[in-house]
């Protein structure tokens, strides 16, 4: 069957463009965060301007080239990837990282009336998007009268006045509202929505859409090799551990494959053509997800910047032909950067809370900078993936494809660099090293194409060996949980995973409503969820936080003295530390009641002596 092309309008694509702004600016109340009435009119004026230029710049009629697909392979590696990660899926919410910020805030979110303006913008955008596919002229009416509705509304009753200004703008809110989906319909349909896979979704979902992308590129390869290979890449220890907890950056990491698929065209082909691409629309996306995707776009910028005086377009000689292409290149750098300069811009102005960039380039005098980065790239990509990468490069020298290969590469040394500069402990962060996926994914496929035409053996060898050590290099251990400190290297600042679950489902039926002291931790954790999803709450749950660096025993003696203070009869103890036959003996009043064990941390219920 032979592909087919798809033509979508203009003016469709500028409605769903206008949408995704509207949601990322507009019903993502910042403009209404201002001190002062003229303040909020000014921003507000100013991000509508910055909505209608950024449109102006990016839109054009898309063409779409549908290839047909065979449902089954497709059902088949879906399958696959749901039974290496419903574990990990369902797994407690980890103490540490930022998963717990995330899900909190997105339930705020979903339990505000704002649900409401959800559904009713849904509406309206799916009206408006079908008047402008049958060309209507008053294709563009609906949109207006509902974001002119939504902003009465929101001067009026705020539906998220309850959000703090740090909260809102501490990472671009627009992901808040997708991740809701499931939280808000699970409600819609009277089901408790505490439950952890709800909240995981959208990092599952986008990394089948990553592995369905590789695989996809790997064309003239026989069906089960892709399949091999896009099963070989979900284990990826970077792309297993990310793939099963919420964190922003994976939806990122997705667009900015499509990009580096797609970067010669992307580099070469002029502003008119390059609005017709689909990958076009990923690369002006990805501003909108997080805010450390700025290298990214800024290395897409420089690099098309140099393709274009390599090219000749830009070139002293040519004037009149040059200021033509170079306001054609400005244009392409507005319709890249406006999303994301502009949230900078929004939370350096009303937010006071926001951690911003360090420039500490005394970093990069630092042997440990180096090395830690060469040991985190050995861990979280595999030694083959990383030798397959490498021959891609080589592979795309010897065919000139200079600009191709320099793209990646930047990104692959940019990226380390940039947040080493920024903070030294987070050099090699997992996390963070996400951004460099989406360059060696799309090297490795370019070179994995050239393997397979040569010899589809070699193809079928090297994806058997990369799923061998991935399994042994696995970050999740069999129950779900994953490895403490695993992608850290100059810091802890990692999830731990401990089985808060069971050890509260036990309290519920030996404890009842009498309060409980939460201790060993040195900090917080949401345990909200957790009695939200058993229905259950002690009248009295305090945590007592432990000074950073001070041992078990130490922590456990505090908590005591804290449990008689408050006369308290139950301690749930946190054991610091990745040694799970650490064993504390009682404690004066206290003695060990009940212990909970998973594959990576340690849980102990201690009662009052008879």
């Amino acid at each position: 069957m032979n592909s087919k092309s798809i033509r979508v309008p203009g003016m469709v694509v500028v409605v769903i463009l206008a949408a995704i702004y509207s949601l990322g600016f507009i019903i993502t109340p910042y403009w209404i965060r201002t001190k002062t009435t003229p303040e909020m009119v000014f921003i507000l004026a100013l991000t509508i301007a910055i909505g209608g230029i950024w449109i102006v710049f990016a839109a054009k009629e898309l063409v779409i080239q549908v290839k047909p697909m065979h449902w089954g392979y497709f059902l088949i590696l879906l399958a696959g990837v749901i039974v290496l990660n419903i574990k990990p899926l369902t797994v407690d919410i980890p103490w540490r990282g930022d998963e717990d910020i995330h899900i909190a805030r997105t339930l705020a979110l979903a339990t505000t009336p704002a649900n409401i303006v959800a559904v009713v913008f849904g509406i309206a955008f799916l009206l408006t998007a079908a008047l402008a596919w049958k060309k209507s002229k008053w294709a563009v009416l609906p949109g207006i009268l509902f974001l002119a509705g939504g902003i009465a509304y929101y001067i009026a009753k705020n539906p998220l006045a309850g959000i703090t200004t740090s909260i809102l703008l501490r990472y671009p809110f627009i992901n808040y509202w997708f991740y809701a989906i499931i939280p808000m319909a699970a409600m819609a349909l009277k089901t408790n929505p505490y439950q952890e896979i709800f909240f995981r979704m959208v990092p599952f979902l986008s990394t089948f859409l990553l592995v369905w992308t590789f695989q996809s590129s790997l064309s003239g390869s026989k069906t089960y090799l892709n399949i091999l290979w896009a099963l070989a890449v979900a284990s990826l220890p970077l792309v297993y551990y990310y793939s099963s907890i919420l964190y922003i950056e994976m939806p990122a990491v997705v667009l900015m494959l499509v990009v580096c698929l797609n970067i010669r065209s992307l580099l070469r082909d002029d502003y008119q053509m390059i609005r017709q691409n689909p990958a076009w629309y990923a690369l002006i996306l990805i501003g909108f997800i997080k805010e450390t995707t700025l290298p990214f776009l800024i290395c897409f910028i420089g690099w098309r910047l140099i393709v274009q005086v390599a090219q000749g377009r830009i070139s002293p000689g040519k004037i009149r032909l040059s200021l033509r292409n170079l306001w054609e290149e400005v244009c392409i750098a507005l319709a890249v950067l406006l999303p994301i300069a502009f949230f900078l811009f929004l939370r350096g102005t009303l937010s006071q809370q926001s951690r911003e960039f360090s420039f500490n380039l005394t970093n990069l005098g630092k042997p440990v900078v180096y090395s830690t980065i060469i040991q985190s790239f050995y861990q979280q990509f595999g030694i083959l993936l990383e030798i397959l990468f490498v021959g891609s490069c080589i592979f795309l020298l010897f065919e000139k494809e200079y600009s191709q290969t320099g793209f990646y590469l930047s990104l692959v040394f940019l990226y380390p660099v940039f947040f080493a500069v920024d903070t030294l402990i987070y050099t090699g962060y997992s996390r963070f090293n996400l951004f460099v996926l989406p360059a060696v994914l799309a090297g490795v496929a370019i070179f994995l194409r050239e393997l397979i035409k040569y010899k589809k053996i070699i193809g079928t060898i090297s994806a058997c060996a990369v799923l061998v050590l991935n399994v042994w290099a696995s970050p999740v251990n069999i129950d779900g949980s994953k490895k403490p400190l695993w992608g850290n290297y100059l810091t802890d600042t990692s999830e731990h995973y401990y089985p808060y679950r069971a050890a509260l489902e036990w309290l519920k039926s030996n404890n009842g409503q009498n309060p409980i002291l939460f201790a060993g931790m040195y900090y917080r954790y949401n345990f909200d969820f957790y009695f939200g999803q058993l229905s259950w709450i002690p009248i009295y749950y305090p945590q007592l936080i432990a000074t950073y660096g001070s041992s078990n025993s130490v922590n456990l003696s505090q908590a005591v003295i804290e449990a008689d203070a408050d006369h308290i009869n139950t301690i749930l103890f946190q054991v610091l530390g990745n040694n799970k036959t650490t064993v504390i003996p009682d404690v004066r009043s206290f003695h060990e009641e009940k212990i909970f064990i998973n594959d990576a941390h340690v849980l102990v219920v201690y009662g009052r002596k008879p």
